[in-house]
């Protein structure tokens, strides 16, 4: 295991960098305003030869749940999906079902509201920003994935992306989701260190069911309760 560093500008460009280094191939997208520091992070690394994910463009969240699902399924892998804020996670939902009870991982995630009206990058600027607010925006998903988090910051960033990550990927298996602020994928992050391979948080291996045998002594089916 070795330490390594990240040569970024942004939190959004660290963060599609690890999900390459970590294995993550595709980021299904429905994209909103929340996605602007990610869209210059793609736009960056096409001009600079960074491996991040493939980003595959849906015209709606279900759809790219549904296109995650269905890749996962074929895989094996995890993918990535991102939707806008509240709105992009509440027409999701019926995909984040489909994968809760079909155990397919995907990191599924979603833009949050500024949290802030003025003084930081990403910061509140159109009407929707307050009208798309929520207090518990996971709470809609909360049911139907195996954890949720919201990021708070660069220093925070490996952690929650391996713990996602190794959840989903544990039996039994299935989405996890995380809310991504726009202020902190637009926060600035000069240089990154990061575990290759990660250090910790790694999926158990599956433990084998053990069926219990009706065939015991003594049992018949005369035994049984009427």
């Amino acid at each position: 295991m070795a330490r390594k560093q990240m040569a970024v500008d942004s939190i959004a460009e660290a963060y599609l960098t690890l999900l390459a280094e970590r294995g993550v191939e595709y980021l299904f997208a429905n994209a909103g305003t929340d996605f602007a520091p990610l869209v210059e992070a793609f736009a960056k690394a096409a001009g600079s030869g960074v491996r991040v994910p493939k980003p595959v463009l849906a015209a709606h969240e279900n759809l790219a749940l549904s296109m995650a699902h269905g890749w996962a399924m074929v895989t094996g892998r995890v993918p990535a999906v991102m939707v806008h804020v509240s709105v992009g996670t509440a027409n999701a939902i019926c995909g984040v079902f489909n994968a809760a009870r079909d155990n397919i991982p995907v990191l599924f995630t979603a833009g949050r509201s500024p949290l802030t009206e003025a003084g930081l990058p990403g910061a509140r600027d159109v009407y929707i920003h307050w009208a798309q607010e929520m207090f518990d925006q996971a709470g809609m998903v909360r049911e139907l994935v195996k954890w949720d988090y919201e990021l708070r910051n660069g220093e925070q960033l490996e952690t929650v992306v391996d713990r996602a990550l190794a959840v989903a990927t544990t039996e039994p298996r299935g989405p996890v989701y995380l809310s991504l602020p726009r202020e902190v994928l637009a926060a600035p992050l000069p240089g990154f260190f990061y575990d290759q391979p990660p250090a910790g948080l790694q999926p158990p291996p599956p433990v084998p069911i053990r069926m219990r045998s009706t065939k015991r002594p003594g049992y018949s089916p005369a035994h049984k309760i009427r």
